[in-house]
């Protein structure tokens, strides 16, 4: 049982408003990418190499360099109805140190502004990851429905991995793109069901000819939390996912796939329970992978 928790949504939850997602038109359904220029492709920003073959079983983790991790870890918010996030800094420490493990990049931004974080992934963007194998990005936040925020203001959570699809970055196409999700996704509480156990029970494709890949491939997308819930957090070991998330990729990085990974995460945090009120929290992901992600 996890103990000493408290909601990550703060009082006032009721003055935390989201707006209508709109759709862009720049992002048309069914848009692809070539992913190698051939005669009737002249090299331009929309054509990347790609790194492994078409169909191979798993991603090229063996690059010079694992990649970057940024870590967008909010504490303070100038907005009224928002509190503070003191666990952030025990999450954003724990996420550093076991990424370092995995030999990532790690660099740290606190209480960005909106416009200064957009700056920030947008020089991302537009970085060469061509030694790299893969981007992790992660916000440390509070959020409610599709929207996180920033110090002064919130965004679309889609717009984060909009940035990095591969018309945008190139040489990031057909990589995985990691994407860590710490912040409330509603108000709603789950209570929790009680259980009674009874007991337990036990083709060949070329790599070198030109093709196309959809531009949101190769997404892992890991939530906190499901859709219009609540997150929980320990004011010792910080926020319930983000911790067992460590846990999870101190013990098993190096002998489990990524989404395995994960499934047991969720397992760590389905076995959270705050004290007073004994409610619980289930993490889930999202993913567009197209390969087995191993580290």
């Amino acid at each position: 049982m996890c103990d000493q928790n408290k909601s990550n949504s703060g009082a006032k939850e009721e003055q935390i408003t989201s707006d209508t997602s709109n759709a862009s038109n720049e992002f048309l359904d069914g848009a692809c990418l070539s992913v190698k220029p051939t005669k009737h492709h002249s090299t331009s920003s929309n054509v990347a190499v790609m790194v492994t073959h078409r169909y191979a079983f798993e991603y090229k983790m063996s690059h010079p360099h694992r990649g970057l991790a940024m870590i967008f870890s909010h504490e303070h918010f100038n907005k009224k109805g928002l509190p503070s996030r003191p666990e952030t800094v025990i999450d954003s420490e724990n996420l550093s140190r076991v990424l370092k493990k995995l030999g990532f990049d790690v660099r740290i931004y606190k209480d960005l502004c909106h416009e200064t974080l957009r700056e920030t992934l947008n020089n991302a963007v537009g970085m060469d990851h061509s030694n790299n194998d893969c981007i992790l990005i992660a916000l440390l936040t509070h959020g409610k429905n599709n929207k996180v925020y920033a110090h002064d203001h919130s965004y679309e959570l889609e717009r984060i991995w909009e940035s990095f699809t591969a018309d945008k970055c190139p040489t990031l196409a057909g990589k995985p793109k990691i994407i860590i999700v710490q912040a409330c996704r509603g108000n709603l509480r789950d209570p929790g069901y009680f259980v009674h156990s009874k007991g337990h029970t036990e083709t060949d494709g070329d790599s070198e000819c030109s093709y196309r890949i959809p531009r949101f491939a190769d997404f892992l997308v890991a939530f906190c939390t499901v859709p219009n819930y609540r997150s929980w957090s320990n004011t010792l070991k910080g926020s319930w996912f983000i911790y067992n998330l460590c846990e999870e990729l101190e013990a098993n990085a190096h002998s489990m796939n990524m989404l395995s990974l994960l499934t047991f995460v969720s397992q760590r945090v389905a076995n959270c329970e705050s004290d007073e009120t004994q409610e619980k929290q289930i993490s889930c992901c999202m993913s567009t992978l197209t390969r087995v992600l191993n580290f």
